[in-house]
């Protein structure tokens, strides 16, 4: 399979080419404001909907001001009510999908049921505030998942694309491929959580730790109009609080069984019917937690880089620049290559008739490279078989193969 990663030539783009790398953005730096915006409804048993009160009440007490070491016996008032608050959630949800967006009138309602009798008139207004603003301003960050995200076309010749992403098709697009739906990443430092068969003794087991390097599935982006729905309780269940014998008997995973299974997969892999002309495919940055721009830059693996298309309003200059950096990649990374290694270079023509281009071979990269000799070998000079390689690639990239 190819896959192609539009590009304007800008300095940094031509930085980003000599190296080989792709940027995983995170969900803000995305043009859609929509994206990885998930639909969060809650759905899971009356334990579930106690502990996920006394969450709230806790967060609510502690980090308010009111509440001192001197306050424990109200505290210890507030927190008693879980019980019976989480028991009138759930019989009031039933076993419906309860939108997290209604959870704050319905808590402060549950609230004043279970509390009228418990607290006093001023410490139960306290607390339906204080619990209304946690779940309205906190709750939300709780809840969010940071995704870092990298995105590549499945299409090479969609006018849209080249217009948006490309400088308005005086830009490029670069080449990559994959036998198994995975492109190689690497890091200078360790910081990619992942997975590697090992050896314990004579068994082979799983071993999990931080590395230089991992294989990440692209994986394809649905259109539609729909957000994924996602169980909160899933996000919340870790959060929760425990007791040592609770941990033992590993309770918070078994609580996992207790909410019902949504599309927590999909979040970031659905997108307004509006994009479908994209045609999209991802890879997700491995890391669980918030992570600075600076190590967000991967190098993709020599094995996955297979050329560079030059834009049909793409000036003289930059087509050297672009040629030299990808040079300038080949002779930095000649380690990772064999002497089979072959980069191609191809150029979009726009069509005479229709809206849509024609992906012509321009020639392979070459090893020489000196004043203003480029290193690169047009189709001219090739023999027969390397010819026959780039008419293959150039229509796969068209389309029509």
């Amino acid at each position: 399979m190819l896959f192609y990663k539009y590009q304007k030539t800008g300095n940094l783009d031509f930085n980003i080419l000599r190296r080989g790398e792709v940027y995983f953005a995170s969900v803000a730096e995305l043009n859609d404001a929509s994206e990885c915006r998930p639909r969060f409804i809650l759905k899971g048993s009356e334990e579930l909907w106690q502990r996920l009160v006394q969450f709230i009440l806790v967060h609510a007490c502690f980090e308010s001001d009111y509440f001192q070491f001197d306050k424990k016996d109200e505290i210890r008032q507030i927190l008693d009510l879980s019980v019976a608050i989480g028991r009138l959630l759930k019989k009031q949800t039933k076993n419906k999908d309860f939108g997290i967006e209604s959870l704050g009138p319905a808590f402060r309602n549950a609230l004043k049921s279970c509390g009228a009798e418990k607290l006093s008139p001023f410490l139960l207004r306290m607390m339906e505030n204080l619990a209304s603003n946690f779940i309205q301003a906190r709750l939300p960050q709780i809840l969010s998942d940071e995704k870092y995200i990298a995105s590549f076309a499945l299409n090479a010749t969609n006018p849209t694309m080249w217009g948006h992403y490309a400088d308005a098709e005086r830009g490029f697009v670069r080449v990559f491929g994959t036998d198994d739906d995975k492109v190689k990443v690497l890091s200078d430092i360790n910081i990619l959580h992942g997975t590697r068969p090992a050896k314990m003794g004579d068994v082979d087991v799983t071993e999990i730790g931080i590395y230089k390097d991992d294989r990440l599935e692209l994986k394809r982006v649905r259109y539609g109009k729909e957000i994924p729905k996602v169980n909160a309780f899933h996000r919340l269940i870790h959060k929760f609080s425990y007791t040592e014998q609770e941990d033992h008997y590993d309770v918070p995973l078994n609580l996992v069984g207790d909410a019902a299974q949504k599309k927590d997969h999909l979040v970031g892999l659905v997108k307004y019917s509006g994009w479908r002309y994209e045609k999209e495919v991802r890879a997700f940055y491995p890391a669980y937690e918030s992570l600075l721009p600076e190590v967000r830059t991967l190098r993709i693996g020599m094995e996955n880089i297979k050329g560079l298309v030059f834009g049909p309003k793409m000036s003289r200059e930059s087509r050297a620049r672009a040629v030299l950096s990808c040079h300038l990649m080949k002779q930095s990374r000649s380690s990772e290559i064999g002497a089979e290694y072959e980069f191609a270079f191809f150029e979009a023509q726009q069509a005479v008739d229709k809206f849509d281009f024609a992906i012509r071979p321009v020639g392979i990269l070459s090893g020489q490279y000196f004043g203003r000799h480029l290193p690169l070998k047009p189709i001219a000079e090739l023999d027969k078989a390397a010819i026959a390689r780039l008419d293959v690639m150039g229509e796969q990239i068209s389309g029509r193969k």
